[in-house]
């Protein structure tokens, strides 16, 4: 399997924590303009795949590469990654246009300021002077995903994104990304929903014991259907 082609490939994946492993063995391939959505329940190893995948856990064993390249070995191939988690990662005490401008700067993007504005009236974020820490989960969870987007990543890589977003705001993060995804990036949306899997992703996967099974096309499938398959894969992976 030649991954030159891909936006993220991985191959036997394995880490562990002490005498526990979390991901075992495992492998994926997203080509640009595809999302994949990895479906599991809590401590399946999902954030941790995700980790592995943006370059912030090294793996056990195994590779990872992005967009050709291994970013353990070229730290600058980590500017295609946007990565979301369970925390917004921005400074608490910071205006969220305050946040966007320092990482503006820090990625030494020329029209930064330009861009922060235009990636939040896109995720249709209000409240920009005040300070994150007093902002809605929602609100929160907004500029988490403004800061993934602000430099322009091949590669979004998104661990419970639509976490404390209300329908509206689902709604069009799920038209964002499949837009992000219609102009040539690639996602991998870890989530135990299968209607967010279904609304974003044409494929995906089920992550259990830190084993992931085949990935299936998603495409025509009602939301139930989805649902049936995710909870027989996950049984049959823990029986």
């Amino acid at each position: 399997m030649d991954p030159a082609g891909d936006a993220v490939h991985a191959e036997d994946l394995w880490k562990g924590f002490g005498r526990r492993r979390v991901l075992r063995g495992l492998g994926l391939t997203v080509a640009p303009g595809q999302a994949l959505a990895i479906l599991g329940p809590n401590g399946s190893g999902k954030s941790t795949l995700l980790r592995v995948l943006a370059a912030i856990q090294r793996p056990s064993q195994g590779r990872v590469r992005i967009c050709g390249e291994d970013p353990f070995d070229v730290p600058g191939v980590r500017r295609h990654i946007g990565f979301v988690t369970h925390e917004p990662m921005l400074y608490g005490g910071l205006s969220v246009l305050e946040n966007l401008h320092l990482l503006a700067a820090l990625y030494g993007l020329p029209d930064g300021r330009a861009r922060a504005e235009d990636v939040c009236d896109v995720l249709g974020i209000a409240r920009l002077a005040e300070p994150i820490r007093g902002l809605s989960r929602g609100i929160q969870q907004r500029a988490a995903l403004a800061r993934a987007f602000l430099h322009r990543p091949r590669v979004l890589l998104l661990d419970e994104a639509f976490t404390g977003l209300d329908p509206q705001g689902a709604d069009d993060l799920s038209g964002i990304l499949r837009g992000f995804c219609r102009d040539g990036g690639a996602v991998i949306l870890a989530t135990h929903s299968p209607a967010e899997a279904l609304a974003t992703a044409g494929r995906a996967a089920v992550l259990v014991g830190g084993r992931l099974g085949p990935a299936r096309g998603l495409a025509g499938m009602p939301v139930e259907a989805v649902r049936a398959w995710y909870l027989d894969a996950a049984a049959g992976a823990m029986g």
